[in-house]
């Protein structure tokens, strides 16, 4: 019974006796238990507290065990509900299990018998909470992007992340926006002592300021307008697991504060709460910002940085590791051909220098939209010049821009280029495809994109 520490019984039965001997025999085995006389407090108290089994008799003033069962089921799938009866037939203990009810127990019954019941009940809801958990890893292992690279740069990485993984400490992840800070951040996790736990994680910047207490540490119902029940924040959520901050700059400055007790203190307290709530996750952040100069605008707090950057890991830009880019184009292409149904080999060498020679300020991310986005066009083999987007040219940096929005640009580039190449060939579609390094189809679909009609000789 290791499991009834933490577990909440709720019984409902109108005989008081009843009620108060349940009450003792439960709570001998260490459960938490909460009492109702009727399946209307008992529905007040469902929805103020965290309660995992329900034992109900069948018959009740206002409401009968099938419909209260009925209705525990449509809000709460993951609620086990055993109900008692003194009137018991075969064909009410079917409609029972049919409706959702774990078990069905005539009265009188003995004590070993509701324990034994509710103790399979548990077993019950932790081998579902294990099989869910287990199709989210792996799903999240079917997805899982790896980090591509054999740059010292990227070793380095490597190296820290063998070294961290396996300790306790908070970790901070910086680098620019996408050069790879969850991929670190899940590797971390994969490679920890917490990997088979939850990993949970929270992109500080996309969650509203007034949202974002209730949604680190939750809050209690009545707490604030709409707040109409209880609500578990990602720090309860994440308890025994890894919780990950993504841009963490955007934490405002007023809960920074509670952050870092939460952190230190290993306890949360939720919004409205009296009580405080012990946790127990291990924290990784990261930031695209610099936050030492975030600390010098007042912005974010010098305690809270040097909690969280006890081992720090700084992610470099891709255009300071190019060595690795023939290999993340390799990895994409290998990616993304099954989603595209394409069986593109690789790509040209004209390509490829193109790609090392341009400055990535979107990093792997970008990378990779370019590299999809140049498989969609590609019809052919290898990904030509020609399947890689007008600004990747080297020769439309030299453009003066004349006031011209950039999209405009890049087409005005395009069309001409396609042009001039049509004018070598003397209008030789094949030969004009070639020279570009596209397809003929590609070509044509490029001539139509920019209205572009057979040029006069």
């Amino acid at each position: 019974m290791n499991a009834a520490h933490d577990k909440t019984i709720l019984f409902v039965d109108d005989d008081r006796e009843l009620r108060a001997s349940m009450k003792k025999v439960l709570q001998k085995e260490d459960y938490r238990v909460l009492l109702a006389d009727n399946p209307k407090i008992a529905m007040e108290l469902l929805e103020i507290d965290t309660i995992d089994i329900v034992i109900a008799d069948v018959r009740m003033p206002e409401m009968d065990g099938f419909e209260f069962l009925k209705i525990i089921k449509s809000e709460r799938q993951d609620i086990e509900v055993l109900l008692l009866t003194g009137y018991g037939t075969i064909e009410m203990a079917v409609q029972a299990i049919r409706e959702g009810a774990y078990d069905f127990i005539p009265k009188p019954f003995k004590r070993t018998t509701v324990l034994k019941a509710v103790e399979k009940a548990i077993e019950k809801q932790e081998l579902v909470r294990e099989n869910r958990f287990l199709k989210e890893q792996l799903n999240q292992n079917r997805s899982r992007k790896q980090i591509i690279g054999e740059s010292k740069l990227i070793n380095a990485v490597h190296d820290l992340i063998k070294r961290v993984a396996p300790i306790e400490s908070t970790v901070l992840i910086t680098g620019e926006s996408g050069t790879g800070k969850e991929l670190v951040a899940r590797e971390i996790y994969r490679q920890s002592k917490r990997a088979q736990e939850r990993f949970v994680v929270i992109n500080c910047g996309a969650i509203a300021e007034n949202l974002m207490e209730s949604e680190l540490f939750g809050h209690v119902k009545g707490a604030f307008t709409g707040a109409i029940r209880d609500k578990v924040g990602l720090f309860k959520i994440a308890s025994g697991g890894t919780l990950f901050l993504d841009e963490i700059s955007n934490i405002p400055i007023h809960l920074q504060i509670k952050l870092l007790r939460a952190i230190e203190e290993k306890e949360i307290m939720p919004v409205g709460g009296v009580h405080t709530i012990p946790v127990d996750v291990r924290i990784i952040a990261a930031s695209n910002q610099n936050l030492l100069h975030e600390i010098e605008l007042g912005k974010f707090r010098e305690d809270l940085f040097y909690r969280l950057n006890v081992v720090g890991i700084e992610l470099p830009p891709l255009r300071d590791r190019i060595d690795d880019i023939p290999l993340l184009v390799n990895h994409f292409i290998a990616i993304h051909n099954p989603q595209l149904n394409k069986r593109i080999k690789g790509i040209h060498t004209d390509t490829l220098k193109m790609l090392q020679g341009y400055s990535w300020k979107g990093n792997v991310r970008e990378l990779d939209n370019v590299i999809e986005r140049a498989m969609i066009l590609c019809d052919e083999d290898l990904i030509q010049p020609g399947h890689l987007p007008p600004n990747l040219f080297p020769a439309i940096q030299n453009e003066e821009t004349n006031g011209t929005a950039l999209k405009d640009a890049l087409k005005d580039f395009e069309r001409r280029f396609i042009l001039k190449a049509l004018k070598r060939s003397k209008n030789d579609k094949r030969s004009a495809a070639d020279t570009l390094g596209l397809s003929q189809s590609s070509l044509y679909r490029k001539m139509h994109e920019l209205n572009i009609s057979d040029i006069n000789l």
